[in-house]
């Protein structure tokens, strides 16, 4: 199967199960994981890894700002694809959440409140997509396409996220699907923007074993 196919058929995939979820799933398995508040903590170290991809973008590109202000090379261009992914899913995320308005699983156990409240801004609504998922499957999906042989290890990661944001109740199952369906477009996107899995930098980063500029991104001179 083509990639182009693959990525076709795992986001139809996702748009089918989400409302599926959002019908079905959601609120049995959220009354499922309520018993097992217990082992909150648990859950939240599995969620855990989601919060180092935000951080990590603005730190990467502020980095890259200087080396650039300094007529050098921005620096790695795989980095740079997976900064901007996150960049770009955090911000769709964001506006997302305002438009389905969905309550949070704490909201309906507590209010009794179910349904979508579009264009709504309360700290009862937002659940939908997961920001947490969406800022971590970006990312990875960079890698995903551009470094399969560790896909077990990208996959992995997600699923341990969203099993955590889950499993504390942070969010219902549909959310996460949600996200990470944000988060595999905004990778896809910014790879077809970027020359995607077939540009030259693709294979190394951009750059050399020794750290220095492949062929195929050269180090301004100044």
């Amino acid at each position: 199967m083509k990639p182009g196919q693959a990525l076709l058929l795992f986001t139809a995939t996702l748009a089918v199960a989400i409302p599926l979820c959002i019908l079905f799933a959601d609120q049995p398995v959220a009354l499922f994981c309520h018993q097992f508040t217990a082992y909150k903590r648990l859950f939240q170290v599995c969620a855990a890894p989601s919060l180092l991809a935000l951080p990590g973008a603005g730190l990467y590109l502020i980095w890259a700002v200087w080396r650039h202000l300094r007529g050098r090379a921005p620096g790695p261009r795989l980095w740079l694809a997976m900064s901007l992914a996150t960049m770009a899913a955090t911000a769709a995320k964001d506006e997302l959440k305002w438009v389905f308005g969905r309550p949070w699983p704490g909201t309906w156990m507590k209010y009794g409140i179910y349904q979508f409240h579009p264009f709504t801004v309360s700290l009862f609504f937002g659940a939908f997509p997961s920001g947490h998922t969406a800022y971590i499957s970006a990312p990875l999906g960079v890698l995903w396409v551009l470094r399969p042989h560790l896909r077990w290890l990208w996959g992995g990661v997600i699923g341990l996220v969203m099993a955590g944001l889950v499993a504390a109740n942070y969010h219902f199952l549909g959310d996460v699907l949600g996200g990470l369906l944000t988060g595999t477009l905004c990778a896809w996107g910014t790879l077809v923007l970027m020359g995607g899995a077939g540009a030259p930098w693709a294979s190394s980063g951009g750059y050399g074993r020794d750290g220095n500029a492949s062929p195929a991104q050269p180090r301004a001179r100044g």
